[in-house]
């Protein structure tokens, strides 16, 4: 195996008859940023759960730093710490603050002490920007806290590599923002991630690739500049073009 962080080979995933993916073959490199871009049901968010297997791939193999995830003698949940997952549901526990929610799977999963838990919380609330938020529980913070609440969870876990699955699509266009500078940050921080996203913005900006799928496929990648400006399939110059 390459430096690849992820290793995606032949992947095939079916729901029944419904093929969704259909021998995709990514490799992601430690330290890139990587968008998924792609109409409604072209495979990006099955792919990206299938990565921590949070949906069994039907056929194919997906290697992380090195290790094969979609072996069944894999121990699955040691492989999992090192991959943050950021969904479009925040999935905060609400009966706990923000810095409660961060230390839980700390402590549960990674055995932590509370002390140790709860310094790592506030530190990670303190990357995000909602230090001054810690107490409040997230029925009194704003979506796009929570979605930050969210991230500081994930990264409270010291993952290798950070997944969003459309972490902006449940917010409102003013809360997009800061969610979006969050990730901004953890990508020039050197953060390998795996971004589905229709913020075209952030493609353009951030990712050193795009990955264009269409119908379970890849059907095209590249640098930004080339998926962007100078697209060589007719199916992403059309979705590209009802973009704008």
């Amino acid at each position: 195996m390459s430096e690849s962080m992820v290793s995606i080979q032949h992947l095939e995933k079916a729901f029944g008859d419904n093929v969704v993916l259909r021998d995709v073959n990514i490799e992601i490199e430690k330290g890139e940023v990587v968008v998924v871009l792609g109409p409604s049901g072209s495979g990006k968010s099955t792919m990206l759960r299938c990565i921590n297997l949070l949906e069994k791939p039907t056929g194919g193999h997906i290697y992380i730093e090195g290790q094969e995830i979609t072996d069944p003698k894999t121990n699955v949940d040691k492989l999992r710490e090192h991959v943050g997952m950021v969904f479009q549901q925040f999935n905060l526990f609400p009966h706990l603050t923000a810095k409660k929610n961060v230390m839980l799977a700390q402590v549960k999963v990674l055995k932590r002490s509370k002390e140790e838990a709860e310094r790592i919380a506030l530190q990670q609330l303190e990357r995000v920007g909602l230090a001054d938020r810690a107490d409040y529980l997230p029925s009194q913070l704003s979506g796009g806290q929570q979605q930050r609440v969210a991230i500081a969870r994930a990264l409270a876990m010291d993952p290798h590599v950070m997944l969003f699955d459309e972490a902006t699509s449940a917010l409102d266009p003013e809360l997009v923002r800061g969610v979006l500078d969050v990730m901004r940050e953890l990508a020039e921080a050197g953060m390998t991630m795996v971004v589905v996203t229709h913020e075209m913005g952030f493609a353009r900006d951030v990712a050193d690739r795009v990955i264009f799928m269409e119908g379970g496929v890849v059907v095209e990648e590249g640098t930004p500049e080339e998926v962007f400006d100078h697209p060589k399939h007719n199916r992403t110059k059309d979705f590209l073009g009802h973009l704008a």
